[in-house]
Order: structure tokens, then C-alpha cells, then sequence
């Protein structure tokens, strides 16, 4: 076996479009690279601006809203003291009737 330092049209073709290939994909990756690194510079920034305005809400959520929990045992509260007040609305026409009732009639013995 032999090496032979002698090229032909057949052998250059093949190896040009390899290294075309390669350079294409080197230049390909670098324009990526690039790009990616304008989108992500101000990244950082933005990550800890939203850090920042989570724990703010959380914040303001805490100092500010009410629990659930509270919440229902204050609804709960307020429905029994309207019940109490229907009742005595839905009532008072018999309680006043009844009050008449005994004035005409006099006291009971």
C-alpha cells in the first residue's frame, strides 16, 4: 500500500463540502451562541424583579387579606345573626297580635 500525495475532482468535492460543512456549522453555532447570549443578559434582572414582586404580594397578601378560615367563621357568624333577625321579623306580626290580643282581653288570671 502506497500513499499517493495526487488529487483528482472526485477526491477534493467531497472534502471541500466537508469543510464548508464544517464552517457553515461553527459560524451557525456562533450566531446561536450570540444570540442567545442578547437574550439572556438582561435575564438575571428580570428573574430578581419578579423574586422581588412575589415576596412584595406575599407581603401584601399576608398583612393585608384575610385568611379563609377567618373569613367563614365571620360568614357564619354574620348567617346566624340574620336568621335571628328573620325570625324575629317573620315573628313580630304574631308577637304584636298577641300583645293586642291580651290588652283587649285584659290580664290572663
Amino acid at each position: 500500500m502506497t500513499f499517493s500525495w495526487d488529487f483528482n475532482l472526485g477526491q477534493v468535492i467531497p472534502l471541500a463540502i466537508a469543510v464548508i460543512g464544517l464552517i457553515a456549522g461553527y459560524v451557525t453555532l456562533r450566531i446561536r451562541t450570540g444570540d442567545n447570549d442578547e437574550r439572556t443578559k438582561g435575564l438575571a434582572t428580570r428573574v430578581d424583579a419578579y423574586g422581588t414582586a412575589i415576596a412584595d404580594l406575599r407581603l401584601h397578601v399576608e398583612s393585608v387579606c384575610v385568611k379563609k378560615d377567618d373569613l367563614e367563621r365571620v360568614e357564619d357568624r354574620i348567617n346566624r345573626r340574620l336568621d335571628t333577625v328573620e325570625h324575629t321579623i317573620r315573628n313580630t306580626s304574631a308577637t304584636i297580635l298577641a300583645v293586642l290580643g291580651r290588652r283587649d282581653h285584659g290580664p290572663n288570671p
